[in-house]
């Protein structure tokens, strides 16, 4: 199910996090990478936008607008049996993502998430990143391609389970439309195309009980094989909302690489002795080449 969005790095790749120098410093002495609830980051249709894509993409089939002859026609009981599951998700499995860039020296980055130039990227070793209970995603930027997607991804559900016994097979279905919930956050507004995102997932459960509703992290495993217990799920007041979050550990190892943005003129000594204090080594130093003052 829209498997194009899977992220799948070589062995050295390196992702970058934009960040203040402050939030460095608190990534590195804490050891840990913070999660934030999706629908709290930068994209006020954060989430809207995948359902979007879904509703195009369910119409186009349903209309047959542009849709090849060879392609199974489906109907609306159908659609609607994958939105009963698509549309509430987040009420039983909800994203918290951390956000990094394949691009190490982006002006709009350093603009917008490292402090206006002043602060730095960290490149983290991906390889390590994905010894975390998490899903990595590749960001798509363009409507089109989403909904060609999608369309496929509707079309391959309809197909592995249009035969199905509702008795037997309710279980696998759920989890097909669910996995289409899941990548469908990997795809955003075509604005944001400059960020050429890679979104690492972690899905926090929420507990129901009468009229009470809490996250409840259940943790994950590690390459499907280690068991990974939960974290806490803390609250960050920022202008005025209430920002659920969760912080997961990560290993000195995974530090690649640390960017100086374009207006930062802080001297290197000083890092690589922070970075030894914490034990922390074989880190490369390098400054933005981004004209910008």
């Amino acid at each position: 199910m829209l498997i194009e969005r899977l992220y799948t790095p070589a062995n050295d790749e390196v992702v970058y996090h934009y960040c203040s120098s402050e939030t460095l410093k608190a990534i590195l002495e804490s050891g840990r990478i913070r999660f934030t609830d999706i629908n709290m980051l930068n994209d006020a249709h954060e989430t809207r936008w995948g359902y979007d894509v879904f509703e195009e993409a369910a119409d186009r089939l349903l209309k047959r607008s542009g849709i090849s002859e060879a392609t199974p026609r489906i109907d609306l009981s159908f659609i609607d049996s994958m939105d009963k599951i698509i549309s509430p998700i987040q009420l039983i499995a909800h994203p918290f993502v951390a956000c990094f860039s394949a691009e190490h020296d982006s002006l709009e980055q350093w603009r917008a998430y490292g402090d206006d130039g002043r602060g730095y990227a960290i490149g983290f070793k991906v390889s390590a990143l994905q010894n975390l209970p998490i899903t990595l995603l590749k960001v798509e930027y363009q409507r089109e391609k989403q909904v060609e997607e999608m369309i496929r991804a509707i079309v391959a559900t309809y197909v592995h389970h249009r035969d199905d016994d509702p008795t037997t097979k309710q279980a696998e279905f759920q989890l097909d439309c669910s996995l289409i919930a899941t990548f469908m956050i990997a795809f955003k507004n075509p604005v944001f195309e400059h960020e050429n995102e890679i979104r690492c997932v972690h899905a926090v459960n929420v507990d129901m009980q009468g009229d009470r509703m809490r996250f409840v992290d259940r943790g994950g495993t590690e390459r499907g094989t280690k068991d990974i217990p939960g974290e806490t799920i803390g609250f960050q007041v920022r202008d005025n909302h209430f920002v659920p979050h969760l912080e997961l550990p990560i290993d000195a190892s995974v530090v690649a690489e640390i960017i100086w943005g374009p207006k930062n003129q802080s001297a290197s000594g000083n890092m690589a002795l922070f970075l030894g204090g914490l034990g922390i080594s074989n880190v490369k130093f390098r400054r933005s080449n981004v004209p910008y003052r």
